[in-house]
């Protein structure tokens, strides 16, 4: 008996614990996944294969193609409150993704990384140009604000501060330097450039973390199986390369203090606050000795889950999702090159003891802890559209519901399930809905 009521004692501590978390985890979550997927590429016309964009709501694990770019590849997808831009070879689509429809596309050229500053898309260039290697755009309509001169040769990732923006700059994808431009996005002119010398060279991804700026250098193409990461400190100006042994790729992302990145054609984890790696392998190389490679990944911080999609250039390709230590959740079909890949998050509805103009339904939970039965009160009648039951690794157990189930509330079944925490999001009339219980 003491022993059960210790182990109560502590889950009841935990449940305290994650209604506390910051306000990225709790009050957001991750609608779907956006990749672009730049088909086989073809050398001359007539062309027969182009972009696809397509989405994934983890929900219930259907795919959406929802338009196709006529062109032949994909560099980037940068997703803001429900609105993705899409770097597409020679044009930037801006699409609505609540109703998958675009909103605006412009032609452009030698097109690489996106990133936001207030109002202001930033674009990274490469080859085929020469010159003017960043582009400032308006976000409401992808016109042009500035072209950023001066920098001394292709672009790559970008990073952005309270007043400054940093851009890698890697000459290009045979990755001759390691340099960043810091950009001043008051004037959109070009400050300097920093040169972290011959370690740093094929500068790809930038990410800020703890005031500092961090980049994931590529391996260059033909060259050892040795790659570093970088971190430069804007408060005094220095910097450091941190040498790893292993062939280095396209960064993934960031959760909590550990970077992941692309090692030796798999998924490695490098620990920020060590400067150490962490795991060399989270997700195994798929096979790249038969030419088959990790395209392109990124990290769901809200259901800490990595999406790694995997192809030959040449097949249809998948992607499969995983915890953060490489465990498989589920894999689902994409197009062919799925060379991008994005999470679109959004806001929860209010929480009760905010304000707003509206009023909003609650969704409790009784009993709690539940042993058999679980009951969902809704403060209103809602039309619910899907019901979902997740672990706390974010795992989907349980989907229920359907279209157009009015009702005040819902009991589930939840006594095949073991003893844990457990969250519950209810997609519904009202928006999203969520709790937690204990089993």
């Amino acid at each position: 008996m003491k022993k059960s009521l210790t182990l109560f004692l502590m889950v009841f501590i935990l449940i305290g614990t994650l209604s506390n978390l910051p306000a990225q985890q709790s009050n957001t979550w991750a609608k779907q996944t956006i990749t672009a997927n730049s088909g086989k590429f073809e050398y001359s016309p007539p062309f027969n294969d182009f972009v696809n964009v397509q989405a994934y709501n983890p929900v219930n694990s259907s795919v959406t193609t929802f338009n196709t770019i006529f062109t032949q590849s994909a560099q980037d997808i940068l997703i803001n409150n429900g609105i993705a831009y899409v770097n597409a070879q020679d044009s930037i689509i801006k699409y609505n993704l609540n109703d998958f429809s675009r909103v605006a596309a412009i032609a452009n050229s030698g097109l690489s990384k996106l990133a936001l500053f207030h109002n202001r898309l930033i674009v990274s260039k490469q080859y085929p140009l020469i010159s003017h290697f960043v582009d400032i755009l308006d976000t409401a309509d992808l016109s042009l604000v500035a072209s950023v001169e001066g920098i001394s040769g292709d672009c790559g990732g970008i990073a952005c501060t309270a007043d400054t923006v940093y851009v890698a700059v890697n000459g290009g994808w045979m990755g001759t330097v390691g340099k960043i431009a810091v950009i001043d996005p008051g004037t959109w002119t070009l400050d300097r450039e920093i040169d972290l010398g011959a370690e740093a060279i094929g500068i790809n991804n930038l990410f800020l973390y703890k005031d500092r700026i961090w980049s994931v250098n590529k391996t260059p193409y033909g060259m050892p199986a040795i790659g570093s990461i970088s971190v430069y400190d804007p408060a005094t100006g220095s910097f450091s390369n941190i040498m790893l042994g292993v062939k280095i790729g396209n960064a993934t992302g960031i959760k909590d203090s550990i970077l992941y990145a692309v090692f030796n054609e798999g998924i490695g984890a490098f620990n920020l606050n060590t400067m150490n790696i962490a795991d060399t392998v989270v997700v195994p190389d798929p096979g790249s000795a038969l030419f088959t490679y990790i395209l392109s990944s990124c990290v769901d911080t809200i259901n800490n889950t990595l999406h790694v999609n995997i192809g030959d250039y040449v097949t249809s390709g998948f992607c499969r999702v995983t915890t953060l230590a490489g465990d498989s959740l589920d894999t689902y079909s994409t197009g062919i090159s799925t060379d991008a890949v994005a999470v679109d998050y959004r806001k929860f509805p209010l929480a009760i003891g905010e304000t707003g103009s509206q009023p909003v339904a609650r969704l409790s939970l009784f009993p709690n802890p539940v042993t058999d039965m679980l009951t969902l009160n809704f403060s209103d009648p809602t039309s619910i559209e899907a019901i979902t039951i997740t672990d706390i690794n974010g795992r989907t157990l349980m989907n229920l519901g359907g279209p157009s189930v009015q009702s005040g509330s819902v009991k589930i079944g939840v006594g095949h399930l073991k003893a844990g925490i457990y969250a519950v999001v209810v997609k519904s009339s009202a928006g999203i809905l969520t709790g937690k219980f204990i089993k």
